[in-house]
């Protein structure tokens, strides 16, 4: 089986990725229970759906490597090998896939801990690769990255639909999100307006949501 092209480009990936997560830490400030839909542990970004469907992107430095896990496809029955989901990547780029995306997927399977993968994509010299169609790729979990590959203007009307923000979250979404986007590696503090600006919030919502911002590197000292 070979290779398919695809078109996805990996800042556009890591763009999407990033505000779909400021969207979600300002969303579980009001729905702490919802926090396990969204999270990054380094480089690597973990998402689920809570329906049986999760993924994770490792946005390493030298490759971008994806992997997703849907328990509702038919392929979560055959158990492939995890790495012929990536036969013709790189020799380095399977290394990293095992070492990284590969640890967030894992699930017993007949009394053996493995990586249980129903389809996947990775983007090594700028280009883009799956042994999915794209298609088959939405069809088998792939579907779980639909909004971060939207471009950045239609993901935010649709993020502001989907978590029914106002029109001071919207703003702080996106005040945030420039802010991030000019600078990736800067730590960015947010004033106590800033934070108010979420809305009211208890101590709950408020620890989730500060632990879902950490992650991306944002926080507050009050």
């Amino acid at each position: 089986m070979l290779k398919k092209r695809l078109d996805i480009n990996r800042m556009d990936l890591w763009k999407g990725s990033i505000l779909k997560s400021i969207a979600h830490a300002i969303n579980v400030a009001h729905y702490p229970e919802l926090s396990y839909e969204n999270s990054w542990d380094g480089f690597n970004y973990n998402l689920q759906d809570g329906e049986g469907a999760r993924g994770t992107i490792t946005f390493h430095p030298d490759f971008c490597i994806a992997a997703f896990q849907d328990l509702n496809s038919e392929r979560s029955e055959l158990v492939k090998e995890a790495s012929t989901y990536f036969e013709e990547a790189s020799d380095k780029l399977k290394e990293i896939a095992k070492a990284e995306t590969f640890q967030y997927l894992l699930e017993d399977v007949e009394g053996e801990t493995i990586p249980l993968i129903t389809s996947s994509f990775w983007i090594e010299n700028n280009n883009a690769y799956s042994m999915d169609t794209f298609e088959d790729l939405q069809e088998h979990g792939g579907f779980l990255l639909n909004l971060q590959l939207e471009d950045i203007t239609s993901a935010i009307e649709t993020l502001e639909e989907e978590y029914e923000m106002t029109e001071q979250q919207l703003e702080l979404l996106q005040l945030i999100f420039a802010k991030k986007i000019k600078n990736p590696e800067e730590r960015i503090i947010l004033s106590e307006h800033e934070v108010g600006m979420m809305g009211v919030i208890d101590d709950e919502g408020l620890k989730e949501s500060k632990e879902s911002f950490e992650e991306i590197n944002v926080t507050w000292n009050f």
